[in-house]
């Protein structure tokens, strides 16, 4: 209400007159020059910084990067100091005409001042700087740029596990550093300690895929594991921090009553826990890949041998049974001689004897034409029409 009534009480006509009588004297043209000198001065001052920074190649580019942003910063900063200094006495007899027309300028601007605020709060407070990765508000990625009204990243994502940039640039206004809760995820500078889950069923072989993990975190930081210990003992000293274990591990979380979950930590250089985060996964399944391949090819082959057994089995059963020998067949002699045999049997000849028999004499000359057979030394001659009993 002061700020209102005073403002009421200005008396615009003199106002005006004094205006007047200010730009009509050689202050300002004194002032004037003395703003042109001080821009062009900050314009050389840029174009060498900028010129020097782009042209160093031993600097990586994220460092280039924050060296560029800080130069605009500072000489902007120079910037306003100067026409502070050099319109010090010009602004100290507006002051009260500026005063009533700051009341309806900060209703209006009260965005810009939030911005503005939070600028400053980032600068004194430091919670991250360009290049750092953060989270905040469900906003997740690297930081590229950051002025006095916004801050620029570089989104990371679809969600919260991935660590690959999406292409999309993500402008916040510096007030949303005010009230939310920032994340630096690169606060332990060159090297970070990464996490990820890997989800298991308590049925599965949670054990074996434990030592699967293990084994891949060891194999993949093996050649950063010293460096990242040393970078660790170095951080605790000057931050007062509690030593940190750099070697790989594996904790266990059971959300559910039947589900589990590993929780794999290692330490991993800050812009590479993405890649190395892949490769422990890729080492893992292809472990599990060949031993699964191994027991399907073992279970395979038992399969054949069980199928091949079942045929012979099959085969053996179908196939002749041999005739017994029989228990008045006596088995050869070593000397290959012929069976006895047996005592029951009575000996038989080789050449049964038949009885002779006189037939009378036929007038035929030539029997054997007409059919007759004479019997060895019988003196039987038998014809074809001749039957013996």
């Amino acid at each position: 209400m002061d700020l209102y009534s005073s403002a009421k009480k200005i008396d615009w006509a003199q106002q005006a007159e004094q205006f007047g009588e200010y730009f009509s004297s050689t202050v300002l043209i004194n002032n004037g020059i003395a703003t042109l000198v001080i821009v062009l001065l900050l314009l050389i001052l840029r174009s060498v910084l900028v010129r020097a920074v782009r042209r160093s190649d031993k600097l990586p580019s994220d460092v280039r990067r924050r060296w560029l942003v800080q130069i605009r910063n500072g000489l902007l900063f120079l910037f306003l100091l100067g026409m502070t200094i050099v319109w010090a006495s010009q602004i100290q007899h507006v002051t009260i005409s500026i005063l009533a027309f700051a009341v309806a300028v900060v209703i209006a601007t009260k965005e810009l001042i939030q911005c503005v605020s939070g600028s400053i709060m980032k600068a004194v407070g430091r919670p991250f700087k360009l290049g750092d990765r953060i989270e905040f508000q469900h906003i997740r990625g690297d930081v590229i740029d950051h002025n006095i009204l916004t801050t620029t990243i570089m989104e990371i994502g679809p969600d919260q596990m991935t660590q690959q940039l999406t292409g999309r640039a993500i402008v916040v206004p510096n007030n949303m550093f005010l009230n939310k809760v920032v994340i630096n995820e690169t606060f332990t500078q060159e090297y970070v300690l990464h996490c990820f889950k890997i989800p298991c069923s308590l049925k599965d072989d949670w054990r074996q895929t434990e030592q699967d993990l293990l084994e891949a975190a060891k194999i993949e930081c093996e050649p950063w594991l010293a460096k990242a210990r040393q970078h660790f003992d170095l951080l605790a000293k000057q931050q007062g921090l509690t030593v940190l274990s750099v070697d790989p591990r594996i904790t266990f979380r059971m959300p559910k009553s039947s589900e589990l979950e590993l929780v794999v930590r290692v330490v991993a250089p800050a812009r590479r826990k993405g890649r190395v985060e892949q490769s422990i996964l890729r080492r893992m399944l292809d472990k599990q890949w060949e031993r699964a391949k191994a027991a399907e090819a073992e279970k395979l082959a038992a399969e054949e041998a069980k199928v091949a057994a079942a045929a012979a089995a099959a085969a053996e059963a179908t196939a002749p049974a041999l005739p017994a020998p029989s228990e008045t067949e006596t088995p050869a002699s070593a000397d290959n001689s012929p069976a006895a045999p047996p005592r029951d049997t009575p000996e038989l000849s080789e050449t049964p004897t038949l009885p002779s028999m006189a037939l009378p004499p036929t007038a035929d000359p030539n029997p054997g034409a007409a059919g007759g057979a004479t019997l060895g030394n019988t003196g039987v001659t038998a014809s074809r029409n001749t039957r013996f009993p």
